[in-house]
């Protein structure tokens, strides 16, 4: 009796288990008639859609520093990774030589203010010489005319004294003695002559002309020119020594800022990216020993293609993220939008800044960024999937019914906004277009009925 019990419900089981198995079978096979793709008419949709860019995040400000300090490196202050503020020393180099040579022109300097101080004294000397001789040659011409004065009046007296030496008025004896006394006094009158032309020598117009100097009408400024015309090899000397001791001054000015220059201090706030230097080793001027970065903003920069740059504007915000934190979404603002076309590409590079409170990002990370279209027109909107791929990335095919068959058509991808593509190209309202898994459709098929709905984008 339990043997029989136990057949019968082994059959019932038997029974339901086939009936399961064909059903499944047979709902597979409705299943597998289903098409993975519609027809749906297409229709113009104004919406706002975004513009997905690929771009990559790089520093916003840094700084290669360099040594101005020929020498070896005394000190490592700052590492690798480490964090700095501005005026921060990174590194120092010795300074000996410079501490030698600042010696050295310290001591030149004394001397040279000694030299000065002589100069000084031989040029004040020679203006007094000149003055005194200026003063003499005032003296020679005051002699000068006193004398012919005398000549002069001799002269008249001789004159007279002959008249009345004719009417015998006058002894042969006086008038030889007035002969005599004009004699003696035109050679005192040659003498001042003379003695006028030789203290002029130097002091006369002449002299000052080729010399090179202007020969002033005044009186007064004549006679500094004259001063000037015979002090000039003192005063040379005056100005080189002062020269001289420029020049040393200029040469200890220099060696301080050098000594000053030897520690080497970061020009920005950030961290320290790259050392390039160890400790006794020598470095040259101008060779790069630092690179400090400023990690408080960064850029990232996207290549945006030419014909979606009038839909976006600067201090426009930008949702990007990076692959790094794929599920973090960050805002950046646009700064630069490049006005050049790269004529290869077709696209602009389009910098975003982002100050990086967070800490989160990393120079070299590679960003995906959505740019929402700040100027939507009237597009078409299908899913991605239903565009087979082109020769360029922004090319491709749509399948189109035509006299119910299905054919290719090229478009023309202009962006990209999650799963859907705003597309271009020879295309008409209400033209019915594979929306779906297309990859396996062959041009000339059997289109399938239409949906009666239209093709958008879901928002």
């Amino acid at each position: 009796m339990s043997k029989n019990k136990f057949l019968i419900g082994l059959f019932i089981l038997t029974t339901l288990a086939f009936v399961s198995c064909g059903k499944k079978k047979k709902d597979e096979g409705k299943n597998d008639n289903k098409l993975p793709y519609e027809m749906i008419p297409l229709t113009l949709t104004k919406q706002q859609s975004v513009i997905s860019v690929l771009g990559s995040v790089s520093h916003y400000n840094k700084a290669e520093i360099t040594s101005k300090v020929l020498g070896r490196i005394e000190k490592i202050y700052k590492e690798e990774g480490n964090r700095v503020t501005k005026g921060q020393p990174l590194a120092k180099v010795e300074t000996l030589n410079l501490e030698i040579q600042l010696k050295k022109d310290t001591a030149s300097l004394e001397v040279q203010n000694k030299q000065i101080e002589l100069t000084k004294a031989k040029y004040i000397q020679s203006k007094q010489r000149v003055e005194r001789e200026l003063a003499n040659i005032e003296k020679a011409r005051a002699d000068l005319k006193d004398s012919k004065a005398t000549y002069d009046n001799l002269n008249r007296t001789y004159e007279n004294k002959k008249e009345l030496f004719k009417i015998g008025a006058v002894s042969e004896t006086e008038l030889k003695g007035i002969e005599t006394g004009i004699v003696s006094a035109q050679t005192n009158y040659f003498k001042a002559q003379k003695n006028v032309d030789t203290l002029q020598v130097g002091y006369r117009p002449e002299d000052l002309k080729r010399a090179g100097f202007k020969v002033p009408t005044d009186k007064v400024k004549l006679h500094e020119a004259l001063v000037d015309l015979n002090t000039i090899v003192e005063k040379s000397e005056l100005d080189i020594a002062i020269a001289n001791l420029k020049s040393i001054q200029a040469s200890i000015d220099s060696t301080n800022l050098l000594i000053k220059e030897s520690t080497i201090l970061s020009p920005l706030k950030g961290v320290v990216a790259v050392r390039s230097i160890f400790p006794g080793e020598a470095v040259k001027e101008g060779q790069a020993i630092y690179v400090v970065v400023d990690d408080s903003e960064f850029l990232l920069k996207f290549a945006v293609n030419e014909s979606d740059l009038n839909r976006i504007k600067s201090d426009q915000e930008v949702e990007f993220a990076v692959d790094a934190l794929p599920k973090k979404k960050l805002i950046g603002k646009i700064l630069i939008i490049s006005p050049i076309i790269d004529p290869q590409s077709r696209t602009a590079e389009v910098k975003v800044i982002y100050k990086n409170n967070e800490d989160l990002l990393r120079p070299g990370m590679f960003a995906r960024a959505e740019i929402k279209d700040l100027n939507p027109e009237p597009a078409f909107f299908i899913s991605a999937k239903s565009i087979l791929p082109g020769k360029e990335k922004n090319e491709g095919f749509i399948f189109v019914s035509k006299n119910n068959l299905l054919f290719k058509k090229p478009v023309k991808i202009e962006s990209v906004s999650g799963e859907n593509s705003r597309i271009t190209g020879d295309l008409s309202e209400g033209e019915l277009v594979a929306i779906g898994n297309v990859a396996g459709l062959k041009e000339g098929e059997k289109a399938p009925e239409p949906i009666l709905k239209k093709e958008t984008t879901p928002k």
